[in-house]
């Protein structure tokens, strides 16, 4: 009588083959839902100018690449603190900055007077004209305390003002400071 052959040995591989099509399924979803949400994630952003690279800092450069000593820049600083808003430029008159307080000082109750800042920037902006090479730049800093929405607000601010029904526009090349120094 002969034995029979064990089923160990001629037992069948089981199908290993990996089913990609739930994987496939679910990307085929997620794509067009992820690029939907791109499309909108753009209309959140704030434009600005950062600083220039250390390398680089105020230092104007001609097609050449040789730096132009001869120009007059504006360095408009506007600068945000718990106590106001301090205006800073190179045509700014040693007079308004000798009393020591803010340039546009806070409210009573507490709020920053955006309004009042357009207002310094559009006087700035008259008597500017075009005779600096940076007449649209400014830059914004702020204490690390002051709320992102007033560091918005003062952006926008410096952007445009509204004078006889007009939108003016004052220095659309904005650009944030690290910090106060």
């Amino acid at each position: 009588m002969a034995f029979r052959p064990s089923l160990r040995r001629h037992r069948k591989e089981p199908n290993t083959e990996l089913n990609l099509n739930p994987l496939l399924d679910v990307m085929t979803v997620l794509i067009p839902l992820l690029l939907a949400n791109a499309q909108f994630a753009k209309i959140g952003v704030i434009e600005l100018n950062l600083p220039p690279a250390a390398g680089a800092a105020g230092v104007a450069q001609s097609a050449s690449g040789l730096p132009k000593e001869n120009e007059r820049h504006l360095d408009l600083v506007v600068t945000i603190t718990d106590k106001g808003f301090y205006v800073a430029s190179a045509i700014t008159a040693p007079e308004e900055m000798a009393n020591g307080g803010p340039t546009i000082p806070v409210n009573g109750n507490g709020e920053y007077d955006m309004s009042g800042l357009s207002q310094k920037l559009y006087e700035i902006k008259s008597r500017v004209g075009s005779n600096f090479a940076d007449p649209d730049a400014i830059v914004i800093q702020a204490e690390p305390k002051i709320s992102y929405q007033i560091l918005v607000s003062a952006m926008d601010a410096a952007r445009r003002i509204r004078v006889d029904g007009k939108n003016v526009t004052l220095f659309p090349n904005v650009a944030l400071s690290a910090g106060i120094l």
